[in-house]
């Protein structure tokens, strides 16, 4: 009987699968975000530019009327750090503020989804290594969730702004849980090491 039923649920998976466009599939992997290539040639003949679209799916406008499968929007928010206009992204890049819209509109969350967009947001802007976003991510490191304080740490850590240095060190001393401790303590380290800007 449960082969059965594997056998049903991955014929439903292949069949939804083949229902999808082009970007949806290549959006829906599983174990990493996809690349700028690959992304750019599922949207190749469809009229839609890929970071609008991207951009459109990461800030799901409105969650009745027009929502987003949920991994789709994880990897879209992932894949906006891949189509910043230049390196390292700059503050008014449409990708980063796509990206900071998410953390705005996630950033009371304390659980289901929308703690998983948060974090992904926050890292995202990690990837983005825009200096100023050392203060939007502060707020983070007090959040309930330990996985997004992890996340915040790490983020903070990749910006390399030494401004994020005291109150990184005040949320190590407040801070319970072994795996934020663990991020905090790296992220101060590297913190020390960088120049400031």
């Amino acid at each position: 009987m449960k082969l059965i039923v594997l056998i049903l649920v991955v014929t439903a998976a292949v069949a939804s699968a083949t229902d999808n466009t082009d970007y949806q599939a290549v959006l829906t992997t599983i174990d990493a975000v996809p690349t700028k290539p690959q992304i750019d040639q599922a949207f190749d003949g469809t009229g839609m530019q890929p970071l609008d679209t991207l951009r459109d799916l990461a800030i799901e406008p409105d969650p009745v009327t027009s929502p987003v499968d949920p991994g789709i929007r994880l990897r879209a928010i992932h894949a906006l750090a891949k189509y910043c206009t230049s390196a390292p992204c700059a503050s008014t890049d449409p990708a980063h503020q796509a990206v900071i819209t998410v953390l705005q509109q996630t950033q009371n969350a304390t659980s289901g989804k929308d703690v998983l967009f948060l974090r992904a947001a926050i890292e995202t802007l990690g990837l983005m290594k825009v200096s100023s976003d050392v203060t939007p991510l502060l707020d983070q490191l007090n959040h309930p969730s330990r996985d997004v304080r992890a996340a915040t740490a790490r983020a903070l850590r990749d910006l390399c702004n030494p401004q994020a240095i005291l109150p990184l060190r005040a949320r190590y001393s407040s801070e319970t849980t072994d795996q934020v401790k663990l991020a905090i303590s790296e992220a101060l380290r590297i913190l020390g090491q960088c120049q400031p800007n």
